[in-house]
């Protein structure tokens, strides 16, 4: 707790707070107008010096000292950035200079400074506590590119394609039967095709100048990222959209056979039982090969599960669910509304050269104009052979699908 102050302690203390907010104030000011403030603090001063008696509180001291330093800091600061400071505070000052004295001797009041100055008045103020990094743009998350296995072409001579052998299914006949003695056995027929897909290529280019990478060195560095994210985005849509023409990749919903509902009496079918009745239509004739652990879908289809409620407004599944009629749930954006497809994903592989390539150089007249071009390049393509295309199911149109399963057989 603070120490009563005689007055004589107290002429000094709030002299030396005058003195320097005077100080303060005067750097600020037009030569009359120091003469004015001068006058009257020194008027002040001496005032207080030959009239203060007894003890005084020394809050109300401490109040006013507090007041005056906040006042010089702030001047100071404006006065700093090559602000000039409204001088209306001390004529405010100079006019009620008698009501502060008698509070500095005890007495009870309160004087009120109307055009406070305070660090919101600091006219184009570029002080601040700068963040370290660059706000970021959002795009969709990478969900198949993520789920499928990648394998990594190499620079040696491929060409530029994959090329693989499968079963000729059109033609491969199994004719293995029952054979009563003496009879002739039956004849199979086994052949196989060649097939073959090239690499596709995704790319991006911005343009900027030699300025932009000499003067901003963090936002240059956040431009190859930007053009990585291009790149990847695009990759991602063609992975599920791609369809197999000009330079588009040969996408899931192109690769994969679509699944055709039969009329199952199931009543309110929901997501669920179109997962089940796919799943089995794919392992029901080829189980020994496929086990379908994906259902990839768009969160705007997923909704439609997860939002069902029973008679009595209580949801149905759990609404964090991860797996649907035992497949895990892929939620990738770029897969239509109202679509799904189901399969085995060890049969959909990415082939790759490895990362994207982020370079830079000139096109045109970009030497003379001082500026570079950044290009992101990436070559891959997906493929589900021919022969594991059986392994996956496609539904375009969930709804339909759905009507179809609650029918009654004919």
């Amino acid at each position: 707790m603070m120490a009563e102050m005689t007055p004589q302690e107290i002429a000094e203390s709030v002299n030396k707070s005058v003195e320097q907010f005077q100080k303060d104030l005067g750097l600020a000011a037009t030569k009359d107008e120091v003469k004015t403030i001068e006058d009257a603090f020194e008027t002040f001063k001496t005032e207080q010096s030959t009239k203060l008696e007894g003890l005084v509180d020394t809050k109300t001291v401490k109040a006013l000292e507090d007041a005056l330093a906040k006042q010089g800091e702030v001047i100071q600061e404006m006065k700093s950035q090559g602000n000039t400071p409204s001088l209306s505070i001390a004529k405010e000052l100079v006019e009620k200079r008698e009501q502060i004295k008698e509070i500095a001797k005890g007495q009870a009041g309160e004087v009120e400074i109307k055009a406070l100055t305070s660090r919101a008045s600091v006219a184009n103020n570029a002080q601040g506590f700068f963040l370290p990094d660059i706000g970021q743009l959002g795009v969709k998350e990478r969900s198949l590119y993520n789920a499928l296995p990648k394998i990594t072409v190499s620079d040696s001579n491929t060409g530029g394609v994959v090329r693989y052998r499968d079963w000729d299914a059109a033609t491969t006949v199994r004719s293995a039967a029952m054979v009563a003695e003496g009879a002739v056995f039956p004849e199979s027929t086994a052949k196989w095709e060649w097939y073959s897909l090239p690499l596709r290529k995704v790319g991006d280019t911005l343009p900027v100048t030699e300025e932009f990478f000499e003067d901003e060195a963090q936002a240059a560095a956040e431009l190859d990222m930007f053009l990585n994210v291009n790149v990847e985005t695009i990759i991602d849509s063609q992975l599920i959209n791609g369809d197999n023409t000009g330079q588009n990749l040969k996408g899931l919903t192109v690769s994969v056979p679509a699944y055709t509902a039969v009329a199952s009496s199931i009543p309110a079918a929901n997501l669920k039982d179109l997962a089940i009745k796919v799943k089995n239509d794919i392992t029901r004739t080829r189980g020994s090969k496929y086990r379908p652990d994906v259902i990839v879908v768009s969160s705007s289809t997923m909704e439609d599960l997860v939002l069902a409620k029973d008679a009595n407004n209580n949801y149905i599944f759990d609404e964090n669910t991860g797996s649907v009629g035992g497949l895990l749930v892929l939620v990738d954006e770029n897969m239509p509304d109202n679509g799904i497809v189901i399969g085995d994903r060890r049969y959909a592989r990415i082939y790759e050269k490895a990362g994207v390539v982020i370079s830079r150089g000139l096109v045109g007249t970009q030497f003379n104009e001082d500026e570079l071009t950044i290009k992101a390049r990436k070559r891959l393509l997906m493929l589900i052979r021919t022969v594991d295309q059986t392994g996956f199911r496609k539904v375009l149109d969930v709804d339909a699908a759905l009507a179809i399963l609650e029918s009654d057989p004919v």
